[in-house]
């Protein structure tokens, strides 16, 4: 009596372990990588959309003041991006910042995010944050850029 034992296919339970192991190990490794790349790009975001608003800010009190309204002294504190309707035109009269702001960053998407801007007493910016929602942990500046989270409350 001769007895054939077919080999059986597939793979082994040390083989099995054995790559559960190292992809746990690579996962070990490249999860926290993956979410420093996040927060950063986030951080990052935030300070292009404060130099945004700035540079929008900074707009508006020069044709103001050329149009011999000075924007007012002050902090103009989150200002919402989001909005229904986006002004066709912004009056340069000094009282209309917050138009300009939504004329050149405003959105109907719940993401567009909030500015907050001070004026010093010159009648231009001083100073520009954004953030995508009020109490966000990812606040971006402008002229000087928040380099880690959590750098920068909104409100001045």
């Amino acid at each position: 009596m001769v007895h054939s034992y077919a080999r059986a296919k597939g793979f082994t339970l040390i083989e099995v372990v054995v790559v559960v192991v190292i992809v746990g190990v690579l996962a070990i490794i490249l999860v926290p990588t993956l979410i420093s790349y996040i927060s950063k790009s986030k951080l990052s975001t935030a300070n292009t959309n404060a130099k945004l608003s700035f540079e929008a800010a900074a707009e508006y009190c020069v044709f103001s003041s050329n149009n011999d309204a000075p924007v007012s002294v002050g902090n103009y504190n989150e200002i919402c991006l989001k909005s229904k309707k986006i002004p066709d035109e912004v009056t340069y009269d000094g009282k209309h910042l917050e138009d300009a702001l939504l004329k050149s960053m405003g959105s109907k998407s719940s993401k567009a995010g909030y500015a907050s801007i001070s004026v010093n007493i010159r009648g231009v910016p001083q100073d520009a944050r954004w953030s995508g929602k009020p109490g966000d942990k990812y606040v971006g500046s402008y002229p000087k850029r928040a380099g880690e989270v959590s750098a920068y409350d909104l409100s001045y």
